[in-house]
């Protein structure tokens, strides 16, 4: 984590003296801002607050939250009822910066968040008893099977961001496409009554899972230009 943590804010700097040079003779935008905004995406809805350098990069801090309940009964030759879960929340930081002076409307994004929870969930639950020759087994006597993904930790971002930096009058929409790269999952599964011994459908999937790091974003922001 302290390699990320150095690796980040390296980048932060080596942009910023950058961005500086870039600008240097750019008298139009002389001024700092403060900027809040409200977002909503694939990462979920959450709020940011930046601080504007000048016109041409900013630092973005905020917040995001993603809790989403869903249930469905899936016909797959046995109808199972399946109840799937995810909870992320992240506090993230970003440096934002315009890398073209003509086109102020493209900007680069980089940063990094840390994900307090990052986990997806389905509880699968046959949806009626099940007969095979003369003998039946109630839903009682079957039981459920919840399958956990969690990628919580700390995850690199970077991306492209579309809209002006500075809002033209007191209000602007943003849009940011890209992508986090999520700590390596771990998955554990766990059942009840006959269909407790499924520990190797955990290690199984994990195996298939572990490759798995990216996460894509799109996602929009209102930005309200405070100063």
């Amino acid at each position: 984590m302290k390699k990320l943590v150095i690796v980040v804010l390296s980048l932060f700097g080596s942009m910023g003296v950058f961005g500086q040079s870039a600008t240097s003779n750019d008298t139009t935008s002389s001024k700092c801002y403060y900027i809040a905004s409200l977002h909503a995406g694939t990462s979920g809805i959450g709020v940011d607050f930046k601080y504007n350098f000048k016109g041409h990069s900013a630092i973005r801090l905020g917040f995001s939250s993603l809790p989403f309940n869903y249930s469905t009964v899936a016909d797959l030759g046995l109808q199972l009822k399946t109840e799937a879960k995810t909870k992320y929340n992240n506090i993230h930081l970003m440096y934002e910066y315009q890398p073209f002076p003509s086109l102020k409307g493209i900007r680069v994004v980089a940063g990094a968040s840390y994900f307090m929870n990052a986990s997806a969930s389905a509880k699968l639950t046959p949806n009626s008893d099940i007969t095979a020759g003369i003998n039946t087994l109630t839903l009682a006597e079957i039981g459920d099977i919840t399958i956990t993904v969690d990628s919580k930790g700390v995850a690199p971002y970077l991306g492209v961001a579309f809209g002006k930096i500075l809002p033209t009058k007191r209000l602007n929409l943003n849009f940011d496409l890209g992508s986090y790269y999520l700590p390596s999952p771990s998955v554990t599964s766990v059942g009840t009554k006959l269909l407790s011994n499924n520990a190797d459908l955990g290690t199984t999937l994990h195996e298939n899972l572990k490759d798995y790091h990216w996460m894509p974003v799109l996602q929009i922001s209102l930005n309200y230009l405070i100063k």
